[in-house]
């Protein structure tokens, strides 16, 4: 028996979303979350115990206690401590998560006791975090390639690694495993269930990584629900960072429903290079040409551009923008803006000198004039208003880009790389001076 009608619901409740609903999410460590958004993993009636795809079914948390309780305080209208992120977003009048998904409103489907009959649809899924790439703003828990890398630098300098950690959310937000790689989608029964469950139940897929690119049991997925003949009916979306193609892959993305390529791209030639160490841009012209060939081929997809702001590019967004839009966007090819990255601290462009922040908001207010795509003007604009915020006192700006510079220049130098004093000059005499 029902609850509710969704007329009553919407004049009572604040706080629905429907991805409770109707998705799950596979975190790269195997903990399940209600999104990616979320704060906390999904925890079990004990309330320390996690949902762990090495230890759990696909499903186990689908109607927890958890689970319920979640879906029966939406529709009390209360306040989800899980959902900060969405509720702070939307307070800053940016367009969250959940209103982006609460086109589709499921919550007459709910049970007197918050369980549902019905399966997820939906599902976002890391297969661990095996990668091919170093991102400044990326943790081990994305990347192993990052935790092998600081554990390096940790031998060679044993003090920078303990600072590392010991503020490891400013720094990294991830170094309690370092070098551990989460490969617990290759146990033969996990892949059997999420293939399964895949194959059965989800019809919007969303894979991540790690880098889903060079990850076989991503594509043993698709070949797995390409022969159960279900690969026709998913809508498909994949998260790059476009230095990886695959001749199969292009035939996949043709016989599912829709797909959609997000490509990770955080600048051009090398600025990308320095922030996605270390990833050639000949490479990624090569692969937006492959995706985009995919997407006209098929008719059924759409590609976009999707930038990590931060620190280390917000200077370059116009230009950025720009190019993406002379050279690749159509009515299949978009830029897909995304909230800037605010942690780890030190790649927030929050952390600028005020000076320096006012300078870059003056230079895209006057880009977004030229710029004759309103989407992509209206972001713009609003990053600009973002620059114009002060988000830290002048104190705190100035310990986070003392930390900025130690890490980043032991980084540089470990990595015997373009360093950012080089490539950024602006940005080393705003420090610079800042910091007297």
């Amino acid at each position: 028996m029902h609850i509710l009608n969704l007329g009553t619901y919407y004049n009572m409740s604040k706080t629905y979303c429907s991805y409770p609903w109707r998705h799950q999410y596979v975190h790269t460590t195997g903990h399940q979350k209600i999104c990616c958004m979320s704060e906390d993993n999904i925890t079990k009636e004990n309330q320390y115990d996690h949902y762990k795809m090495n230890r759990d079914e696909m499903l186990d948390s689908w109607n927890s206690q958890y689970m319920k309780n979640i879906r029966l305080k939406m529709i009390a209208g209360e306040e989800i401590t899980n959902c900060q992120k969405c509720v702070t977003a939307e307070s800053q009048g940016l367009t969250s998560m959940r209103t982006i998904e609460n086109k589709e409103k499921f919550i007459s489907a709910t049970n007197k006791d918050g369980s549902v009959d019905h399966a997820p649809t939906s599902l976002e899924l890391h297969f661990g975090n095996t990668c091919n790439l170093h991102c400044k703003m990326c943790s081990q828990q994305f990347s192993h390639m990052i935790g092998k890398e600081l554990i390096k630098m940790g031998k060679q300098d044993p003090e920078f690694l303990k600072w590392v950690k010991k503020e490891s959310g400013v720094l990294n937000n991830w170094t309690g495993e370092l070098e551990i790689e989460y490969d617990w989608y290759k146990n033969k029964k996990i892949k059997k269930s999420i293939f399964e469950h895949v194959s059965k139940n989800v019809d919007q897929l969303v894979v991540i990584g790690g880098e889903p690119t060079i990850i076989k049991e991503f594509y043993e997925l698709l070949e797995y629900c390409s022969v159960q003949d279900t690969l026709k009916d998913k809508k498909l979306t994949i998260t790059t960072n476009m230095t990886n193609t695959s001749k199969n892959l292009s035939t996949w993305l043709g016989a599912v429903q829709h797909f959609t390529i997000h490509a990770s791209i955080d600048g051009l030639d090398a600025r990308n290079r320095y922030i996605r160490y270390p990833c050639d841009w000949n490479s990624v012209l090569k692969a937006i040409s492959f995706y985009k060939a995919t997407v006209e081929k098929h008719k059924n997809g759409r590609f976009s551009f999707a930038p990590a702001i931060q620190l280390l590019n917000i200077d370059q967004l116009p230009e950025m923008c720009q190019f993406f839009l002379q050279n690749f966007i159509s009515d299949d090819c978009d830029i897909a803006w995304v909230s800037q990255v605010r942690y780890p601290i030190i790649c927030d462009y929050a952390i600028l000198p005020t000076e320096h922040r006012l300078k870059i908001a003056d230079r895209i207010e006057k880009a977004s004039k030229t710029i004759d795509h309103a989407n992509t003007v209206t972001k713009l604009l609003g990053h600009a208003t973002d620059l114009r915020t002060e988000t830290f006192s002048t104190d705190q700006q100035k310990i986070y880009q003392k930390m900025f510079m130690r890490y980043n220049d032991h980084q540089d130098k470990f990595r015997n790389s373009t360093t950012w004093r080089t490539l950024l000059p602006d940005l080393e005499e705003s420090l610079t001076k800042s910091q007297k």
